[in-house]
């Protein structure tokens, strides 16, 4: 059987779709190394780390960051390179050698979105636009149901205790509702919940959500019901685990699913 390669992961995962982010692909690691065993996750954070060193993997694959960074560098704060978290990250790939690939906008155009709608059981999109084959612009008719029984089954589907959701009356029929999966919903990709404005969403569905956008989607008279990115992220990257073991049967592949992240009191 052929050995399989960084380099060969690298160009499946290209491979998956035409739209990816420049920091798409390899971060750290030889692409020549023989591949011993995968870990899925989204992010690699140290709880993946310690899951890769002890299932004998080489590559971790991440939806997002394995470092940690920030757009703005003010010369009175330490640089990235740095902070303890990262210097950790670093400490462990030299140790280990340890392949660190991200596959983020590749994944959300292949199948991120796409999962979640399975997942939580919405409808067959009556809006799927975007470009490159990046539908990232959905919109489903739901007919009449309550805001709060959407809110509701929205949670019980994704397997949640409980879902923050817009100061909307429980009682509010809503027929048109929108998506806005992990960082969709956040004030940095207005422009995407302005799309699902203009299609008549009543309602965003979404991962994460902050205060800025709060108030845009207060101004706007869209609601908004917040999943959690995570939550809204994670189906997709079990899915791009299961589709990888298929095409490498003869890899070890795993998907680490990250627990005890945030506790309600």
């Amino acid at each position: 059987m052929k050995t399989t390669t960084v380099r060969d992961v690298t160009a499946w995962l290209a491979a998956l779709s035409e739209d990816r982010y420049p920091e798409d692909g390899l971060l750290a690691g030889d692409e020549g190394m023989a591949v011993r065993g995968v870990v899925w996750c989204w992010m690699a954070n140290r709880a993946v780390r310690e899951r890769a060193r002890a299932m004998g993997a080489n590559v971790v694959i991440t939806h997002e960051s394995v470092c940690f960074e920030t757009r703005n560098r003010d010369a009175g704060c330490p640089p990235p390179e740095e902070w303890a978290v990262n210097v950790e990250a670093r400490r462990f790939q030299r140790e280990t050698g340890t392949a660190f690939i991200r596959c983020h906008r590749g994944l959300d155009a292949h199948c991120v979105p796409d999962a979640f709608e399975k997942a939580v059981g919405l409808p067959t999109p009556v809006v799927r636009e975007g470009h490159k084959g990046y539908c990232f612009t959905r919109l489903y008719d739901l007919g009449p149901v309550t805001f709060g029984a959407l809110a509701e089954q929205l949670k019980r589907r994704a397997g949640l205790r409980m879902v923050r959701t817009s100061a909307c009356e429980a009682g509010r029929v809503v027929r048109r509702a929108g998506l806005g999966w992990g960082g969709v919903g956040l004030s940095g990709n207005i422009q995407y919940l302005e799309l699902l404005r203009r299609h008549g969403a009543e309602v965003v569905i979404g991962g994460e959500v902050d205060e800025y956008a709060v108030e845009y989607y207060r101004d706007s008279g869209m609601e908004w019901i917040e999943i959690g990115h995570y939550a809204s992220e994670f189906p997709g990257v079990r899915e791009g685990a299961r589709e990888m073991a298929e095409a490498f049967p003869g890899v070890r592949v795993e998907c680490f699913e990250d627990g005890a992240r945030i506790e309600f009191r």
